[in-house]
């Protein structure tokens, strides 16, 4: 363990220190792990700010694409779906969304397709019409779908009496209580 990079979180109040060999633990309020920043409040406003700079920084590093007046508009689409839109909404099924929040994505996102379409907001071009040219999903729809999915895999994880938990203490769908079941005999339900 590399006390010089170990930092903590808590959940709860406390003005206790935790110190190993003498030296201090850091507290801190949020970390990235994986990619998704961790908050001790539910800190959607950051993590959307967070995840549309990635995006825009995606967008960054693929504009030779999306500048290119020659390339077709259907190109400039699969690469905007297959690596900005998923850099942007990555870890989007535990968001809370706001208003605040579906209006900053919708901000940025219609801000990449104007690039894309080379269209300046002094050109005054509804928001419809740049979508109707890009046909680029709307990200909230994206979003709101992504969170439906995550649900129907949480629910699927129930069985008709609860919660089943499996001897070794994973969650596991129905099909694994009857798997243990055959298996040894001893499922814990």
């Amino acid at each position: 363990m590399r006390k010089g990079k170990t930092k903590y979180m808590n959940n709860f109040e406390s003005n206790k220190d935790i110190t190993i060999d003498k030296e201090k633990i850091e507290k801190v309020e949020s970390y990235k792990y994986l990619g998704q920043t961790t908050y001790l409040k539910d800190t959607t406003k950051e993590e959307v700010t967070c995840r549309i700079r990635a995006g825009w920084s995606c967008f960054g590093k693929n504009r030779e694409i999306f500048l290119d007046d020659k390339m077709p508009i259907s190109l400039k689409r699969q690469v905007y779906d297959q690596c900005v839109l998923p850099t942007m909404t990555y870890g989007c099924q535990t968001w809370s969304l706001t208003k605040a929040t579906t209006q900053k994505l919708r901000v940025a996102q219609r801000a990449m397709e104007r690039k894309i379409l080379g269209i300046k907001l002094a050109d005054r071009v509804k928001c419809s019409e740049i979508r109707k040219r890009t046909q680029i999903q709307d990200i909230v729809d994206f979003v709101v779908k992504q969170k439906r999915k995550w649900a129907g895999h949480v629910a699927r994880l129930r069985t008709t009496d609860g919660p089943y938990e499996s001897p070794n203490g994973n969650p596991g769908t129905a099909k694994d209580q009857e798997e243990d079941k055959q298996g040894d005999g001893e499922t814990t339900l």
